[in-house]
């Protein structure tokens, strides 16, 4: 497995010296609480060495076995499967302590910076210099996140939504990911494809479910247990993780990844504005940047997308290969 600490390290003192750049010389108003980053980061390494594991471990099993339950009574008999979801339970707690002080619209798109753990981490791991390639694209994904962070100077809101806010969230989600299933099984050459795209709304819900969970634990854990909300995030969860498994099944990471990756920061980001009332930067400018910055996310993830995993069934391990 990469060590996260050869790229960890870098990453936040880079986020260190750019908040407080920001903050001093630029005279911004900027509200990013450098713990947050920190947590982010280290959540972020977590689930990037989890997501090959499950996806070597997914990619094995029978094609019949997509979106069963059966599916996930497999893969529990996998060591590397397990372990994938040790490290998903370390990506989770790191992403609910920095969910506690800081916005979905900071906290999530700090997470596809998973992808560059996975490929720099790699690159160290196996005793070799990261390909210009690697270096390129995975700058862009952190210079994107630079870009997009710093310009939309996202705030926290309240972290509560009305009864017909989580009614109107519950429906849109249950339509969109509804149509990616059905859809799936009938265009079986756009299975990981639409499958991603469902997992991705469905983890942007679980994030808005996570941060409310957060700060109900705030309370005490019987305020917590007393709330539907951390069951609803349970169901949501098991659903997001069977139908991502079901994603991996389905194909060679390239094809769900790179959707995936981007969706869910773009479902929590939206969830943050219409539900939690958090703020993101809204002038003219503010907003070019932003989409600047999340189009050179974009480009890194699908760059990058194609450099962790080349194909689970090739022989040898290539130099990608982040296991």
């Amino acid at each position: 497995m990469p060590s996260a600490s050869a790229v960890g390290v870098p990453l936040a003192l880079a986020a260190a010296g750019a908040h407080h750049g920001l903050t001093r010389f630029a005279h911004v108003d900027v509200d990013i609480p450098l713990l947050a980053v920190l947590e982010s980061l280290a959540g972020a390494a977590c689930y990037a060495t989890s997501t090959v594991l499950q996806q070597r471990a997914a990619f094995e099993q029978d094609d019949e076995l997509s979106m069963r339950p059966g599916l996930l009574l497999k893969l529990v008999r996998s060591g590397r499967w397990m372990l994938g979801n040790v490290l998903d339970l370390g990506g989770f707690g790191f992403q609910l302590l920095a969910l506690r002080h800081a916005a979905l619209a900071l906290v999530v798109p700090l997470f596809v910076s998973g992808l560059v753990f996975s490929i720099i981490g790699a690159a160290f791991a196996s005793g070799r210099r990261p390909t210009r390639a690697e270096v390129g694209a995975s700058s862009l994904v952190v210079a994107g996140l630079i870009v997009f962070i710093s310009v939309s100077r996202p705030g926290p809101g309240h972290p509560h939504a009305s009864a017909g806010g989580w009614v109107a969230l519950f429906a849109t989600t249950v339509v969109v990911v509804g149509a990616c299933v059905v859809v799936a099984h009938r265009r079986p050459g756009l299975r990981a494809l639409l499958l991603g795209v469902g997992t991705g709304v469905l983890y942007g819900v679980t994030a808005s479910l996570t941060e409310r969970t957060g700060h109900l634990l705030d309370h005490g854990i019987g305020r917590a247990a007393a709330s539907w909300t951390p069951y609803a995030l349970a169901v949501v969860a098991v659903l997001g993780l069977l139908l991502n498994q079901s994603a991996y099944q389905a194909g060679n990471l390239r094809e769900s990844l790179p959707v995936l990756t981007v969706g869910e920061p773009i479902v929590a980001i939206l969830i943050g504005q219409l539900l939690y009332g958090e703020r993101i930067a809204t002038t003219a400018g503010a907003i070019v940047g932003e989409v600047v910055g999340l189009a050179a996310v974009t480009v890194g993830v699908v760059v990058l997308s194609r450099m962790v995993v080349p194909d689970p069934a090739a022989s040898p391990a290539t130099p990608a290969d982040v296991t």
